[in-house]
């Protein structure tokens, strides 16, 4: 009798775990690969958001897309607004990047809430890749210069190589943590044209908003004072030839020092690589070589920071929040007493050892 009762009730359970009341069907749900948002057109209290979805065919229902757009003052409302003129619960979980508009970007109000919105939905990875645009993000996400690929996956597979935009690589976390500590931040500009899709300069971010537009050129300068310079190439021209070198090894660090009642800061950047292709003729006056590659560094660095201070008058390498945090008397001292760390005079100390030169 007790073998009996118990028989029934395990099949009572399995009846009751047959079934799913609260699950959806996969053509319910429109699974996000890439965000872009802008400030409305129409109004410019809204934000205008569009979606990249992949298409789903399911009786007769809309197919989901590729793209999919709404507008609302709340960056929630408008994703529920694209969800509900698609019949779809929007799901942002497999969601591999998001684009920002440059209107968007010029608004610290409002890009702070929107990152701050998505960072709240506890199913948007915090190592989402953020990427600027200097226009419309919708006309990035609504381009058609990606063959048969969601855009997702594209910008996900170029992040995945060494290049001066990965290694300025922002996600959901890093803005947070960078804009926390009053950091300036560098976002990757992904841009069109008739080439196609391109990752090519960054958008240079200081208290939530738009300071200007960095180059190539200037990116790749910043990139030697990055935590992530290995494996990068450094092209150095000498005696009418052109070099390229591998970057194996790789350190910098920024300090200040007083002299004279003067405040100073320095850069040290120290280098070892190999030459990726050897001469066949003759040999290579190797410490000409370092040499050139040292000058070609700090130049390179000196003209973005000229850029960065004179042109933009932004603290572009965090110098005050460096000084603060490991020379705190410095900074009472001299920061404290009114001057602008951008005034501050730097000093260059870059050293390259190329191991396979001669």
């Amino acid at each position: 009798m007790k073998n009996l009762l118990n028989c029934v009730l395990l099949l009572l359970g399995m009846l009751l775990l047959s079934g799913c009341w609260d699950s959806s069907e996969l053509s319910e749900i429109g699974f996000v690969t890439v965000m872009s948002i802008d400030v409305d057109d129409e109004d410019a209290s809204r934000y205008a958001v569009s979606l990249e979805m992949p298409q789903i065919k399911h009786d007769n229902k809309d197919p989901g897309g590729a793209i999919k757009s709404g507008a609302h003052r709340s960056l929630n409302h408008a994703i529920y607004n694209i969800g509900q003129e698609t019949e779809r619960e929007i799901f942002l979980g497999h969601m591999k990047a998001l684009i920002c508009g440059e209107e968007l970007l010029g608004d610290a109000q409002m890009f702070r809430h929107a990152l701050t919105s998505l960072a709240k939905d506890s199913n948007v990875s915090r190592t989402l890749l953020v990427l600027a645009t200097d226009g419309p993000a919708a006309d990035i996400i609504g381009s058609d210069a990606v063959d048969e690929e969601l855009l997702g996956a594209y910008i996900t597979n170029f992040f995945h190589k060494k290049n001066p935009a990965t290694t300025h690589r922002q996600t959901l976390d890093s803005l947070a943590r960078h804009f926390s500590n009053g950091e300036s931040v560098i976002i990757p500009r992904i841009s069109e044209s008739d080439e196609g899709l391109s990752f090519s300069g960054a958008a240079f971010m200081h208290n939530y908003s738009l300071a200007g537009w960095l180059c190539e050129d200037q990116l790749s300068a910043l990139s030697w004072l990055s935590a992530d310079a290995k494996q990068l190439n450094l092209d150095v021209s000498s005696d009418d030839c052109n070099f390229a070198i591998r970057i194996d090894d790789y350190s910098s660090k920024i300090t200040f020092f007083e002299r004279y009642r003067t405040l100073y800061a320095k850069i040290t950047i120290e280098l070892e690589g190999e030459l990726k292709d050897l001469p066949h003729q003759g040999g290579i006056a190797q410490k000409q070589l370092e040499q050139k590659a040292s000058e070609r560094i700090q130049n390179d660095l000196e003209k973005v920071i000229e850029t960065l201070h004179t042109q933009m008058g932004v603290d572009g390498l965090n110098l005050a929040r460096e000084l603060e945090k490991n020379y705190p008397r410095l900074y009472s001292a001299h920061v404290g007493g009114g001057l602008n760390i951008i005034d501050v005079p730097i000093i260059f100390n870059v050293r390259t050892t190329i191991n396979n030169a001669g």
